[in-house]
C-alpha cells in the first residue's frame, strides 16, 4: 500500500474521531480547558480548526498525492 494513501486514511480516521468527540454529550478535558482560556466561541473554533479542518485538509492532500502518484511536494 502506498504511504500517502495510508496517511490519508489515518487523517480521515482522526477527523471522524474528533467529530464524534466534539458532538458527544460528555466534554473532554482539552476542549473544556480551551473554552475556559479562549472563551466558548473561540475555544470551539480553535478546537474545530486544529482537530477537524487541518486533518481533513491533510487527508485530501495525501489522497490526491496517492491517486496521482506524484513524488514532489
Amino acid at each position: 500500500m502506498e504511504p500517502d494513501l495510508i496517511k490519508s486514511i489515518f487523517a480521515v480516521y482522526i477527523v471522524v474521531v474528533s467529530l464524534l468527540r466534539l458532538m458527544s454529550d460528555h466534554e473532554f478535558v482539552r476542549l473544556t480547558a480551551m473554552k475556559k482560556i479562549w472563551g466558548r466561541t473561540q475555544g470551539l473554533l480553535i478546537h474545530f480548526l486544529a482537530n477537524i479542518v487541518l486533518p481533513l485538509l491533510l487527508a485530501i492532500f495525501y489522497l490526491c498525492r496517492s491517486i496521482t502518484g506524484s513524488v514532489a511536494f
